[in-house]
């Protein structure tokens, strides 16, 4: 699924702290991993707070990973996500492809809010609609064209020919479709969870039926952790990805309660009480853990909100499990969490559980594969355009 144009290219994920570039390459009726590359944004760890020095970092970022990968195609799909993007599911009576898109530039109106001459749209019809045969599931999609062109400004300054710009959620959702075997009447919560934003999105007997994003990631874990320990950005990453988050237990469930609402007047309330306003030694581990517990609980608590507004609005359709992806997707402790809170199955993707990759490659691909699942849709994408 894609939009905003196309053409078989490469797969480039320009993620905010890491960039991805991926070639896939045809095997009979499969995919193979022919070339990769990951480029970080910000080797030092620290962010500039400039605009422009961000953009800066993304292409020399993503020159970095195509000399590394030695890919030469310069025709690039990649994809943009957040709230400057809007995805709605509407029913429209069954009408002609021509007559359904004149239509949409009416209903664009009520369920956009941009005005319209400010994004690009899109549209795709899904198929009839299950609860009456005289209308159609349509698949709307705008994005703002300031963010489309900051964002083809990225895949231009790297020299690359931008053919297709999808959206984060859809080509996550590519990869789950092409690696699992899709049941029957099965609905899963898809849920992506990048450096500073999280893509929930809902995929029955393989149409995608609901999706948005919410700006909470691993960075909001971070800068709460930085925050809190008064240490440096990279130090506090180092302290998330080494200590991860608090084990599920009875008492987590109690936890969470305390950090619904104003999450982070709790967090520091919490700190002051344990640290006297200071910190120290001693106690920095319970810091670190409070900071980034609080945040996941925020995390948890969206997409519970997410499933549940879905299934309300679906009436009789439940969600039976819940897929992770993303750079945040390892955290430690952060399956068991869902699993606990949402009482559903839990697994962490594997972008290449049907894509062959060079055996040679495991040592690379192994620490980082979960976080391929948007590269890898946007590859496949390229593949099939």
């Amino acid at each position: 699924m894609g939009f905003f144009g196309s053409r078989a290219a490469i797969g480039v994920d320009t993620g905010s702290n890491t960039i991805k570039v991926i070639q896939l390459k045809r095997a009979g009726s499969r995919y193979e991993l022919d070339k990769f590359a990951t480029a970080p944004v910000y080797p030092s760890g620290e962010r500039p707070d400039d605009p422009q020095a961000q953009r800066d970092a993304k292409i020399e970022a993503l020159k970095r990973a195509l000399v590394e990968s030695k890919i030469k195609s310069k025709n690039a799909i990649s994809a943009v996500s957040g709230d400057s993007v809007i995805v709605r599911y509407l029913q429209l009576p069954q009408m002609p492809e021509n007559e359904l898109k004149k239509a949409l530039q009416w209903e664009a109106e009520e369920y956009i809010p941009f005005r319209l001459d400010e994004v690009n749209i899109d549209s795709m019809v899904l198929g009839p609609s299950a609860d009456d045969e005289n209308r159609a599931d349509v698949l709307l999609v705008s994005a703002k064209k300031d963010l489309v062109a900051d964002h083809l400004s990225i895949i231009k300054g790297a020299g690359l020919n931008p053919t297709l710009v999808d959206v984060d959620s859809f080509a996550f959702l590519n990869c789950y479709e092409q690696n699992y075997d899709i049941q029957a009447d099965e609905c899963v919560a898809l849920v992506n969870m990048g450096a500073q934003i999280t893509g929930i999105s809902m995929f029955q007997n393989g149409i995608p039926r609901f999706s948005r994003d919410i700006p909470i990631g691993g960075d909001t874990i971070t800068s709460a952790i930085s925050s809190h320990m008064r240490c440096p950005y990279a130090e506090a990453e180092t302290l998330k990805i080494n200590q991860g988050a608090s084990p599920p237990s009875e008492s987590q469930v109690d936890t969470a309660q305390t950090f619904s609402g104003s999450l982070m007047d709790t967090i520091r309330g919490t700190v002051d009480e344990m640290t006297g306003g200071e910190g120290s030694e001693e106690d920095s581990s319970q810091v670190a853990a409070r900071a980034l517990d609080g945040v996941l609980v925020d995390l948890i608590s969206e997409v519970q909100r997410s499933i549940e507004f879905f299934e309300n609005q679906m009436r009789g359709v439940s969600v039976s499990r819940i897929i992770l992806g993303g750079g945040t997707a390892m955290l430690i402790n952060l399956k068991e969490r869902f699993e606990q809170v949402h009482s559903l199955p839990t697994e962490v993707i594997d972008p290449l559980r049907k894509i062959q990759a060079p055996g040679s490659e495991s040592a690379r691909l192994d620490p980082i594969k979960h976080s391929l699942g948007v590269g890898i849709g946007l590859a496949i994408r390229g593949l099939a355009a």
